[in-house]
C-alpha cells in the first residue's frame, strides 16, 4: 500500500496491531486540509483503544531525591575544587537537570559560547543558552523558554554549617567551577583538541573525551550516588526521571502549575499531570 495515500480502512486495521500515530501523521497526506488523526472515525477508534487499553503507570518516583541530593554533598561530588573532571560533570549535569526541569535534549544544546553562557564573578547568577541552530520541541511563542537563569543558592558569608552544607548544592558554583576547568582544558590543550565541541557537557572517558556528552550519561550521576551511599542502583531508570522528581517536588512545595508548565517549556500541565506527575509528597 502507499503510505501517504492508503485507504482509510488501511490504517485502522494497522493501527490495531500497532499504534504509530506520530509516525503515520508525519508522512500522511490526509484529507484535504485534515490531519487523517482529525477525521472522526479515527478519533473515535482512538477514543475505544485508550478505553480498553488505558495508560498504567506507576505515580512512586523512580528514586529519592533525597537521598542524591545527600551524596552530591558530599565524596566522590565533593570538594568540588579535588574531584575528577567525570564527577564533576556527573554533579552539575544533575544539579542543571534539578533546578531546571528542562528535557535532557535542552541540556544536551547548551553551550560554552561567550553568547550563551555567562556567569557573575561571585557566583551569584548563570544565564545558560542552548546553541542557535537547537531547535526546541515546543515552538510555540509563549513556551519557548531557551533561558536558563540561576541564583546562587546559599551564597557566602555561611552563617552555620547547615548554610555551608546546602551551599554544596548550588548549581551556579557547580558550573562555575565546571565551565572553569572545560575553559582551561581548551586553553592548555588547544593544539590536541581536548573540547572538540561547544556543547557544555562533553564526554570525559579518554577514548571520546571531549566530545559531545549523549543523553544517556547524564543519567549515572544518580547510578553513582545510590554506590556511593551503599545502596542497590535503580532499574531501569528513563531519561525523564529527573524531570518528573523535580517538577513533582516543586509541585508538593508550593510552586504553581502555572510557574512549573513555564520553566518546563509544556503549553499546558496536561502533560505534567498525565506524564510526570509523582507523589514526592513529604
Amino acid at each position: 500500500m502507499d503510505p501517504a495515500s492508503c485507504p482509510l480502512s488501511q490504517i485502522l486495521t494497522f493501527l490495531q496491531l500497532l499504534t504509530y500515530t506520530a509516525a503515520i501523521s508525519s508522512c500522511y497526506e490526509g484529507f484535504g486540509e485534515r490531519s487523517v488523526f482529525v477525521h472522526p472515525l479515527v478519533k473515535r477508534f482512538l477514543k475505544g483503544v485508550r478505553r480498553q487499553r488505558p495508560v498504567a503507570r506507576s505515580i512512586t518516583p523512580q528514586w529519592e531525591l533525597p537521598l542524591v541530593l545527600h551524596a552530591l554533598r558530599n565524596p566522590p561530588f565533593e570538594p568540588l575544587s579535588q574531584i575528577s573532571l567525570k564527577f564533576l560533570s556527573l554533579k552539575t549535569a544533575r544539579l542543571l537537570a534539578l533546578t531546571s526541569a528542562k528535557r535532557v535534549s535542552d541540556l544536551c544544546a547548551l553551550s560554552v559560547s561567550p553568547s550563551c553562557l555567562t556567569i557573575r564573578e561571585d557566583e551569584s547568577l548563570a544565564v545558560l543558552r542552548p546553541n542557535h541552530a537547537f531547535i526546541l520541541k515546543i515552538i510555540t511563542s509563549s513556551f519557548r523558554s531557551r533561558v536558563v537563569t540561576l541564583d546562587g543558592f546559599f551564597l557566602p558569608p555561611h552563617k552555620n554549617e547547615m548554610e555551608e552544607d546546602f551551599h554544596r548544592l548550588c548549581p551556579v558554583r557547580a558550573t562555575s567551577q565546571f565551565n572553569s576547568i572545560q575553559l582551561y582544558l581548551y586553553s592548555a590543550n588547544l593544539q590536541q583538541g581536548v573540547r572538540r565541541t561547544q556543547q557544555l557537557f562533553v564526554h570525559y572517558r579518554e577514548h571520546s573525551q571531549g566530545k559531545p556528552l549523549t543523553k544517556q550519561r547524564l543519567s549515572h550521576a544518580i547510578t553513582q550516588a545510590y554506590v556511593s551511599a551503599g545502596r542497590e542502583p535503580p532499574q531501569n531508570m528513563r531519561a525523564h526521571s529527573t524531570r518528573a522528581v523535580s517538577s513533582s517536588t516543586a509541585l508538593f512545595n508550593g510552586m504553581s502549575v502555572d510557574d512549573i508548565c513555564a520553566a518546563a517549556s509544556w503549553a499546558s500541565p496536561c502533560p505534567f499531570v498525565c506524564f510526570y506527575l509523582r507523589d514526592t509528597s513529604p
